[in-house]
């Protein structure tokens, strides 16, 4: 959506503008809703996390000042939801032991994607927008607002830890 047609949009959707809302949601829900499924979450967990980023963009409509591309904006909520998410899991899995799954022939981007979730939070978002999403650096500077040198340096740092672990697991 060009940027003067999404202010357009947003004033529509401040103003309470259903078809604004439909016009946002028929715009980015696709492409959140992939993100979602590529960050490994099965389809309800997915629409949920889109609907959490665009309830979030209701609620803050009047704060949102415009920075960033809405869909942008929507990235990082889908983001951040997605890291509370594994946080929960995480709390739940040390506080109830589960038996470990059984073996199973695991495929290269299963590894890749189990391998993403061992690294720090940032270096994680920054390679899932580059290598998953296709975004270029900049604009994941402008998703996580970021500087650019330190998106950068989240994939330098990243990439490294990522082959190390890729490496120490290899079959």
């Amino acid at each position: 959506m060009a940027y003067r047609m999404e202010q357009e949009t947003l004033e529509r959707l401040r103003d309470g503008d259903a078809g604004a809302y439909r016009a946002l949601v028929l715009d980015c829900a696709p492409r959140l809703l992939r993100a979602a499924e590529r960050l490994g979450h099965p389809p309800d967990v997915a629409e949920d996390l889109v609907q959490d980023a665009f309830l979030a963009l209701v609620r803050g409509v009047d704060r949102f000042d415009g920075r960033a591309a809405v869909f942008s904006w929507l990235y990082r909520v889908l983001l951040n939801r997605h890291a509370d998410l594994l946080r929960s899991r995480e709390l739940a899995r040390t506080r109830t032991p589960v038996a470990p799954p059984p073996a199973a022939p695991v495929e290269n981007a299963a590894r890749v994607r189990e391998a993403l979730r061992r690294l720090p939070q940032p270096q994680q978002n920054v390679l899932f927008l580059r290598y998953f999403e296709g975004l270029p650096f900049d604009e994941i500077a402008r998703v996580l607002d970021a500087p650019l040198g330190t998106v950068h340096s989240h994939a330098f740092h990243g990439l490294r830890k990522l082959r190390a672990i890729l490496k120490e697991e290899a079959p």
